[in-house]
């Protein structure tokens, strides 16, 4: 099954969400993200400071987009076949 932009916005929310309820610090670690201007991006359609709403390919940049949208479609995939191989 395909993966949309629009479930790739909606893992990038729910990686955001669980940066922001972490306590120990450490919630980035296996996330798929980048460094920008000394900080960790995790959702690209925020902006750094997780303040605004941008348009990730103007903001951040092209390069930066489109491996985030890579990293985040593999990840997404990767965790489907988990959950599918535990339904068995």
């Amino acid at each position: 099954m395909e993966i949309t932009i629009e479930q790739v916005k909606e893992f990038a929310w729910q990686q955001l969400d669980a940066m922001w309820h972490d306590n120990s610090g450490t919630a980035t670690i296996n996330m798929v993200r980048f460094d920008y201007k000394g900080y960790c991006i995790v959702n690209p359609w925020m902006d750094e400071k997780t303040e605004k709403a941008v348009d990730p390919y103007r903001y951040y940049g092209k390069q930066r987009t489109e491996q985030f949208v890579k990293e985040a479609i593999r990840t997404i995939q990767h965790n489907r076949e988990i959950a599918k191989q535990h339904r068995r």
